[in-house]
């Protein structure tokens, strides 16, 4: 069981109170004050019937510990604060939690018991939570950039329960004066659904006493009047909350510095940046009125209560169509027929047709499915049809089937690259992806398996490519050896692999945990390279692998007899696509630089004189930069390139994956039409096309290069028409 978990807190140098943190050494902790006896799993706290099962963290109140009650064996967290010399602090404190604990919300964690200890301490006894903080949540699902926005459905669950618990302290006269995503605990309730847990409750403010404990709190999420010694009330929370939200919907702190005079700066004078701004296309622009009136400067322009908030919530969710798993809730007691208005609307939307709603989540799912739709959250049958709303679960089956997708596209189906072993793999990110199956998505588990299949299948005709061909049979067994991983019973990959069952498993234990040592990843660099489609591409970057001298001496010398055969095929490959190529080869100029010239009219020779090596420079420039997420320096690279050799099937390419990655789905469509016009017969090429064609919603076009595709001996163009038939069905359904 996890409780108020320490290791869910952001340390921070600012922090008036610190956050608890792990350390080797705590558990046997042992305070300054010598009358304090050393507390270690197993032993009791003195004049208690509680015994110490496991010490879960320190900071700068005190120690927190799982305890259990020697005669009743319940499980509690207990925090030990530091001894105080200050006897009215101490009936302050005692005073103060005996009202907390009438409070009986069951979104603040339940106290049940406090006490002063015989050598001066104070205990408080609390609710033993199962889960985890809201930033560990935020941490756990967020990218390298560490920038994660939460869904807006979810985001709306989630405070609309904060407000009812900061709602009911308030009513009390308490004011917590620390929220923030460390202090927001989530576990799950009886339906499975994630339930908000407040902790550490007016703490900190307890411990300060009441004339100190205005400043009290963290200085990233501290209100205006906080960071002035002003007075405290409901709406320093409403404040702090507000800061919350922003961090939640756009992934990242409205105020970020780390110096602490600066911080209050800005909490004092600087507006934040509109939080739809920094995510735009995913944050409705309703938002950013609501969060950022929370975050007024005067407390007088912020919302007077939480249960005013929690309203605003409502309203904007009702606006916006939205459903949540905390629909059932009551709206919040208001003045006048606020209360009953808020009523009707929740009800109307708790009463909507639930298998019609799951019909439409399941198109707008299918569309930012596979194929790469993940930023689209909807769309029209018709003129007058309503928006698609994908609920949290199926927008996130939707991302992180992209994020398997784009993993795979960079050949990382389960090995890191070298210079980014943190970086996403295909089969950690489906590993992920197949666990929503328990948190209620019925597609997961048949969006896990197509993707499984078409992973393997890739892998295995990688494997086939290179099983014959001089110097190439190790790595295909690699190949094969990876798709073992996602297809276990594959019988051509489990035959050439030729690995043990107690290998393959521990492969892919290794692929899970993302265990992999450098040299390791070393060792398997080629893959990437060889996985390649652009033989020109391929080629390259072997040779820079080659000349790098960093392989182990055996995949070095197959590199070398691979460089060679491949060496030959370019040339052959060259010669037999000059008798493919039209007369017209573009409709239109190239984008980019020299947009004057289309590139039918451009000379076969470098159009400026340069040589063969000045275009492999650029390439390897343009390389590098795409692979360290350079896109703009990426794209000038390549169409440096074009200007040099305004035929390169490379700098076509690599333009068209930009403009994909950029969400410019019709320059990409553009791209790979004019690189296919050069190279009619390369089936990814069609491939490309085609799934630019299903960004644009031409689906007949996408069919058609599809096809073509699979015509060309495309593996994975079959799974692509399987895919678009699938979803056309459930449209005319």
């Amino acid at each position: 069981m996890a409780a108020i978990h320490p290791g869910t807190h952001r340390t921070s140098q600012l922090s008036h109170t610190q956050p608890d943190r792990m350390s080797s050494t705590a558990e046997t902790a042992i305070s300054p004050n010598d009358r304090q006896p050393k507390l270690v799993p197993g032993s009791e706290i003195p004049g208690t019937r509680y015994q110490i099962v496991r010490w879960l963290g320190q900071g700068g109140m005190g120690m927190v510990f799982e305890v259990q009650h020697l005669d009743i064996e319940r499980h509690y967290a207990a925090k030990l604060l530091h001894h105080s010399e200050n006897p009215s602090r101490t009936r302050h404190f005692r005073q103060e939690a005996r009202t907390i604990s009438h409070i009986g919300s069951p979104w603040i964690v339940e106290i049940f018991d406090f006490q002063e200890l015989s050598d001066g301490r104070l205990m408080y006894l609390m609710e033993l939570v199962n889960g985890v903080s809201l930033h560990a949540d935020q941490v756990a699902r967020s990218g390298r950039d560490g920038a994660c926005p939460c869904d807006p459905a979810r985001l709306i669950g989630l405070a609309r329960q904060v407000c009812k618990g900061l709602q009911a302290a308030h009513q009390v006269g308490f004011v917590h004066r620390d929220i923030k995503p460390e202090n927001i605990m989530i576990t799950a309730d009886a339906r499975g659904r994630e339930h908000v847990k407040i902790v550490d409750f007016g703490l900190a403010a307890l411990l300060e006493g009441p004339k100190e404990s205005n400043g009290a709190g963290t200085p990233a999420y501290m209100s205006p009047e906080q960071c002035k010694g002003q007075n405290t009330d409901a709406r320093t929370d409403i404040y702090s909350l507000g800061i919350t939200l922003y961090e939640l919907a756009t992934g990242r702190l409205p105020f970020a510095r780390t110096d602490a005079a600066r911080l209050r700066d800005d909490h004092l004078f600087e507006q934040p940046v509109p939080p739809s701004e920094l995510v735009e296309g995913f944050l409705p622009v309703g938002f950013d009125a609501l969060i950022l009136r929370c975050m007024a400067k005067q407390s007088r322009d912020r919302y007077a209560s939480a249960a005013e908030l929690e309203a605003a919530l409502i309203e904007l969710q009702l606006s916006l169509g939205l459903r949540t798993a905390w629909d059932d809730l009551p709206a919040p007691e208001l003045p006048g027929d606020a209360t009953a208005r808020l009523e009707r609307g929740l009800a109307q939307l708790r009463s909507e047709d639930r298998r019609s709603q799951n019909r439409r989540i399941v198109l707008a799912a299918a569309l930012v499915g596979l194929v790469g739709l993940g930023g689209l959250v909807g769309w029209k049958l018709h003129a007058n049809a309503r928006e698609v709303v994908v609920t949290e679960v199926e927008r996130e089956l939707a991302a992180l089937s992209e994020r398997a997708s784009v993993a795979a596209a960079h050949a990382r189906w389960i090995y890191p690259a070298v210079d980014e072993p943190e970086a996403d793999t295909a089969y950690r990110v489906l590993i992920e992806l197949e666990r929503l199956d328990a948190r209620g998505s019925e597609r997961a588990l048949d969006v896990g398996e197509q993707l499984r299949e078409e992973f393997s299948s890739t892998l295995v005709g990688l494997g086939d490519t290179y099983w014959e061909r001089p110097g190439g049979r190790g790595f295909a067994r690699e190949f094969y050896a990876q798709a073992l991983v996602f297809e276990p019973d594959h019988p051509r990959a489990g035959e050439r692999a030729r690995l043990s069952l107690i290998a393959l498993a521990g492969l892919r234990d290794k692929a899970a945990a993302g265990d992999f040592a450098n040299y390791e990843l070393v060792a398997v660099a080629p893959l990437a390279s060889l996985a390649q489609p652009d033989p020109e591409a391929r080629y390259r970057a072997l040779e820079t692998l080659s000349h790098a001298g960093q392989l182990p001496a055996r995949s070095a010398a197959e590199v070398d007899v691979l460089l060679e055969d491949l060496r030959a095929e370019s040339e052959a490959d060259e010669v037999a696509d000059s008798d493919d190529e039209p007369t017209r080869v573009a409709r239109g100029p190239v984008p980019g630089p020299r947009r004057d010239k289309p590139i039918a009219d451009a000379p076969r020779r470098r159009s400026d004189g340069g040589s063969l090596d000045s275009v492999d420079s650029t390439l390897s420039e343009a390389k590098e930069a795409y692979g360290a997420g350079q896109l703009e320096r990426a794209a000038s690279l390549y169409h440096r390139m074009l200007e040099l050799d305004a035929h390169n099937i490379t700098a076509l390419v690599g333009l068209h994956r930009i403009s994909y990655d950029r969400g410019e789905f019709r320059d990409a469509l553009r791209y790979a039409e004019q690189a296919s016009r050069l190279r009619p017969k390369r089936a990814e090429l069609h491939l490309f096309m085609g799934d630019a064609c299903m960004k644009v919603l031409d689906y007949g076009r996408a069919r058609r290069h599809y096809q073509r595709a699979e015509q060309l001996g495309d593996k994975q163009a079959r799974h692509r028409l399987s895919f678009l038939a699938d979803l056309l069905g459930r449209a005319k359904g």
